[in-house]
């Protein structure tokens, strides 16, 4: 195992990332359980971006391997390191450098049979105030499509007031699309007044279509394949957001 561990770092350090500060606490997605790229968005705008990563654990060697990862706060600070170098990236790209995406946390778990990664950042200024409204388009409307469903949240007693694109999931102040759908051009408005809650949507659709084909997870490949899937989102933004200028 500490040979395991070992060849770990190294493929860690080999795809980037460098020892900033220590890991933070618990993030924004604490219950999550589903492969998703969650967005929780405060009153005044900022957000906390996160990026929740699945494993089934289907073997004491995947369940041991996983452990390990949890125990292994070097290996965490990489992936956090990894995820705030994309969204920064990401962030760049569509706010002319101007947006401020600093770490917030990682959160390593295991329920039942299966290992939850949960990265996360706060991007400043993510939607626009205006008003009693708060409007969010960057960076989905340059093209930036997750490879994960996309799940966004308003702040608390706020209300979804419109949408460009047709969401999977609506209910109360969150909605939901599905993996890989072309988000261009998105537009979505957020009453931040006091309002009535809506009527709950059913969400098992989009959580059992996620649920499905969870990878496995191994020391290295599976720990290596959570740091590609980081680079993955910001490298599917800038394709479409280069092909789009």
């Amino acid at each position: 195992m500490r040979r395991e561990l070992s060849v770990l770092m190294i493929v860690l350090l080999a795809i980037g990332g460098s020892f900033v500060s220590p890991v933070a606490g618990a993030t924004a997605v604490e219950e999550a359980d589903e492969p998703s790229l969650h967005v929780a968005v405060t009153a005044n705008g900022d957000a906390t971006v996160s990026l929740v990563s699945v494993y089934e654990l289907s073997n004491d060697d995947e369940r041991k391997a996983f452990e390990s990862l949890e125990d292994d706060e070097g290996a965490q600070r990489e992936l956090l390191d990894r995820f705030e170098d994309r969204m920064q990236s990401v962030a760049a790209e569509v706010d002319d450098g101007e947006a401020t995406v600093t770490r917030d946390g990682i959160d390593v778990r295991t329920e039942d049979d299966r290992g939850v990664v949960t990265t996360s950042v706060t991007w400043e200024g993510f939607a626009e105030l205006e008003g009693d409204t708060l409007v969010v388009t960057e960076p989905f409307a340059s093209g930036f499509e997750p490879d994960r469903p996309l799940v966004v949240t308003g702040p608390d007693g706020s209300a979804i007031i419109s949408t460009s694109h047709e969401p999977a999931v609506e209910a109360d102040a969150q909605v939901v699309w599905k993996a890989g759908t072309d988000l261009d051009g998105f537009e979505l408005v957020i009453s931040i007044e006091p309002n009535e809650p809506a009527d709950e949507a059913e969400t098992s659709e989009v959580a059992d279509e996620t649920a499905d084909g969870l990878p496995g997870f191994g020391t290295v490949a599976s720990v290596a394949a959570i740091a590609a899937g980081l680079g993955s989102l910001a490298l599917v933004g800038r394709s479409r957001h280069s092909r789009l200028e």
